[in-house]
């Protein structure tokens, strides 16, 4: 029987499982890919419009070569550690640029790892000193079915959920009729979530070191935006979320 290559999630548009991973391997020997996408971006319309403000001509613009491409790939942590300083985001390589990259743990799931950005990007040009990425801190996340902390720490409450995610933003310069002529990168920007259910004390948190470094080298700046309050719904237990948000630094160059 004939392989059904149009059948499953194929195609690692980022490379992410070919990162280098404890020195020896790469990050296909924790990690899998699970879903996986790409879209060429939609057109743009311009609309002439007559006395009755009718529409008497349209012209469509920004990707007439569906040339840039929206991608997204999933992938799942099955075992080992994966620290996350490992990754970067932002310019991974020629044309492909990762804008987000979200990870959530739950109890009744692997973590996941979901990534979204552009190819067919134009080439990028780095800042004086600096590369076109963000690192990311260095986190652990196990390949286990379990809720984990992901830069927090929990004195009450069970945790039930986590995510993290961190953020930068594709920039475009349009010609003259509205196609890429040229592409950049900036931000960035990073949140941490956290869910928990009430057994018996009020849940409580706190930020890791790892992101509260709130002093004059500090990198993360991490600043708590949401104290777990209390969500009493019907005949079930009383539920609460926290939330944090940090910066990320753009990656010097060598």
């Amino acid at each position: 029987m004939a392989e059904a290559t149009s059948f499953g999630a194929r195609t690692d548009h980022f490379s992410i499982l070919e990162t280098v991973h404890d020195e020896t391997g790469t990050l296909d020997d924790i990690m899998v890919l699970v879903d996986s996408s790409a879209q060429p971006r939609a057109l743009e319309r311009a609309d002439a419009h007559d006395e009755n403000d009718d529409v008497v001509g349209s012209a469509y613009f920004g990707n007439d070569s569906s040339a840039v491409e929206e991608i997204t790939c999933t992938y799942a942590i099955k075992t080992g550690t994966l620290d996350l300083s490992d990754l970067v985001i932002g310019e991974l390589s020629a044309g492909v640029l990762a804008e987000t990259l979200a990870v959530v743990t739950a109890g009744g799931a692997w973590p996941q790892i979901t990534v979204s950005g552009f190819k067919g990007l134009q080439p990028i040009t780095a800042p004086t000193d600096y590369t076109n990425q963000f690192t990311l801190p260095a986190i652990s996340v196990l390949g286990i079915k379990q809720a984990q902390v992901l830069g927090f720490t929990v004195s009450a409450g069970k945790l039930t959920g986590s995510g993290i995610t961190f953020n930068c933003s594709m920039a475009e310069q349009a010609d003259g009729v509205g196609e890429p002529a040229a592409n950049g990168v900036s931000g960035g920007t990073g949140e941490v979530t956290a869910e928990f259910v009430r057994i018996a004390d009020t849940p409580a948190w706190a930020l890791a070191a790892v992101l509260d470094d709130d002093e004059v080298a500090g990198v993360f700046n991490a600043e708590v935006t949401m104290v777990p309050g209390e969500s009493e719904g019907q005949a079930a237990w009383h539920t609460a979320s926290g939330a944090a948000g940090f910066m990320l630094a753009r990656l010097a160059s060598t």
